[in-house]
């Protein structure tokens, strides 16, 4: 940068000079172009930390055998457990296919949907008891159909 007096302002008496580096050369450019570079610049910082926040991967990363040149597995994530919920999740929904409407529609109310029991009790005109012996035949049926599949 230019190194010209500066009034009370922070203004160069003389014009403030504006440079960029390309090829290890120094280039003098115009004030808006130098906002622009380090606007884009700074943007591209920014986008690169959200990629990483967001655990993405891009091809220039991986070397010549196609594989990724830094290690990726993330030892907090248990596939494992991934997978056997996913199992697990289709199997309920393969059972809860099984129930008739209303069963169905207790269940969902109570678990899906997180309604308490008296609301539901409520909802269906039965007492509370007897919505509990309700559901608790019917998490057996679902036991039932889940371990048959």
């Amino acid at each position: 940068m230019s190194e010209n007096k500066q009034t009370e302002k922070g203004e160069n008496t003389m014009g403030k000079e504006y440079y960029l580096y390309v090829n290890r050369q120094k280039v003098k450019v115009s004030k808006e172009i130098y906002k622009v570079y380090w606007r884009e610049r700074e943007h591209e910082k920014y986008l690169e930390q959200v990629d990483k926040k967001n655990h993405l991967f891009f091809f220039s990363q991986m070397d010549y055998d196609g594989h990724f040149a830094e290690s990726i597995v993330d030892e907090s994530v248990d596939v494992e457990k991934i997978v056997e919920t996913s199992i697990l999740i289709d199997k309920l929904n393969s059972a809860m296919e099984e129930l008739n409407a209303e069963e169905r529609d207790i269940i969902e109310r109570l678990y899906f949907n997180d309604e308490s029991l008296r609301s539901v009790a409520k909802l269906k005109d039965i007492t509370h008891p007897a919505l509990i012996k309700r559901r608790n035949k019917i998490l057996e049926k679902l036991r039932k159909f889940i371990e048959e599949i």
